[in-house]
C-alpha cells in the first residue's frame, strides 16, 4: 500500500520510539514532501525533548527515514497544489504540501489531525487514512 505520511505521525513516530512504526514503514511505500524537513527543523529541540530514545535517537531517525521516499516540491503539479491549498485553506495550511503529495500521487494522506481529517472530509476529499486503520491493516 502507498501512502503520504503527514508530519504529525512522523513526529509520534520520533517521540515515541517505537519499532513498530520502523515495522509498519518497511510493510508500505511511504512518500513525504521536502516540505517535511522545514517541519523537523521547526520542531527539532521539541522532538528531541520529548522523545522516549535517548542515545538511539539518530539510529531510530535514521531507520525510519530508509522506509520514506522524500518528493520535491518540484515533482508536485501547480493544479494538484493548487486543490490541495483549497481544501487546507480555511483548515491548516500548512498541510498543504502533505495534501498536494496526496492528490499528485492519487494516494491516501496518513494523518491523525482530526482537524484536518474533519474538514478535509467535510469538503469530500476521502484519501485519509489514520493510525489506527494502518495498524488495522499492517499488524497481524
Amino acid at each position: 500500500m502507498k501512502i503520504v505520511l503527514d508530519s504529525n505521525i512522523l513526529f509520534a513516530a520520533l517521540i515515541s520510539g517505537k519499532e513498530i512504526y520502523i515495522d509498519i514503514l518497511k510493510s508500505l511505500d511511504v512518500y513525504v514532501p521536502d516540505f517535511i524537513f522545514d517541519e523537523l527543523s521547526k520542531y527539532q529541540e521539541r522532538i528531541i525533548k520529548k522523545t522516549k530514545l535517548k542515545d538511539e535517537f539518530l539510529i531510530f531517525i535514521r531507520e525510519l527515514f530508509s522506509e520514506i521516499t522524500v518528493i520535491p516540491k518540484l515533482a508536485v503539479s501547480r493544479q494538484s497544489h493548487e486543490n490541495a491549498l483549497t481544501l487546507c485553506n480555511d483548515v491548516d495550511s500548512k498541510d498543504t504540501a502533505f495534501l498536494a503529495l496526496s492528490i499528485e500521487l492519487n494516494i491516501p494522506l496518513w494523518t491523525n489531525d482530526k482537524k484536518l481529517i474533519q474538514g478535509l472530509t467535510a469538503k469530500g476529499y476521502k484519501k485519509i487514512i489514520t493510525t489506527e486503520e494502518i495498524f488495522e491493516l499492517t499488524i497481524k
